[in-house]
């Protein structure tokens, strides 16, 4: 089992660039010259590296939110969808083992791909320390991603449903948040996704509230375990 789900590994990462990388590559890069290219033509070529880093600051929380929700939509559904489990699990390997390693594969590729963004962003505006970014962004998706895979283990359209479950976290968190009673009680059960605009301090500079990325991660974690639950007890099918 071991051995063919490693084997494996390279199909998903195959798989990932053919379906959701030029996607995420080609999408990224269209929205963020869209934010980008105005603020450099106002400022001219030569930007300094102050400026180049607040123009950083304000791209990369659009960008990356919108990279996130491609790169986990159907991250399990699409194969229920599309009948491939069929022939994905025809020799024996583990189903929430595979679908734990194409999860970090996402995460692998999501990286590489804003990798290669900070590259053309050094090479169009000024090289910019890429660490505070790269953090930011694999904060948002494993923030995001185990919510997004415990909704994919259970619904066959889950990206409408993982954009429900932020918007109404922001929207519910931004009218209730300071009530009391069962309002209180429903923002505190329902994911803290209004929190990841504070990730974006370690952009700013370097340092993060422990408490936010604790609450944050943590109930990812858990729904992230739970969707493996749910892979290991409930037919594929």
């Amino acid at each position: 089992m071991a051995g063919n789900l490693t084997r494996y590994s390279y199909w998903q990462l195959r798989d990932f660039i053919r379906e959701r990388g030029y996607a995420l590559l080609i999408t990224s890069l269209l929205l963020g010259f869209t934010l980008v290219a105005p603020q450099r033509a106002f400022m001219g070529p030569n930007i300094d590296p102050e400026n180049a880093k607040r123009i950083l600051i304000m791209t990369m929380p659009q960008v990356v939110y919108i990279a996130a929700f491609i790169t986990l939509n159907g991250l399990v559904s699409t194969d229920r969808k599309l009948g491939y489990y069929r022939f994905l699990f025809a020799k024996p390997v583990s189903i929430p083992a595979y679908y734990a390693q194409y999860f970090l594969v996402s995460l692998f590729g999501f990286l590489a791909t804003f990798l290669v963004l900070l590259g053309v962003f050094a090479f169009f505006v000024r090289p910019v320390n890429p660490l505070g970014a790269l953090e930011f962004a694999g904060l948002v998706f494993l923030s995001l991603g185990g919510i997004g895979f415990l909704i994919s283990s259970l619904f066959r359209y889950d990206w409408p449903i993982l954009a429900g479950v932020y918007l109404g976290s922001v929207l519910v968190n931004a009218l209730w948040g300071m009530r009391e009673g069962w309002r209180h009680t429903i923002t505190t059960l329902l994911p803290p996704l209004h929190k990841l605009s504070a990730l974006s301090s370690v952009m700013e500079n370097g340092t993060l509230d422990t408490n936010t990325v604790a609450w944050l991660l943590g109930y990812s974690t858990l729904c992230f375990i739970v969707g493996l639950l749910v892979l290991w007890k409930r037919p594929i099918g």
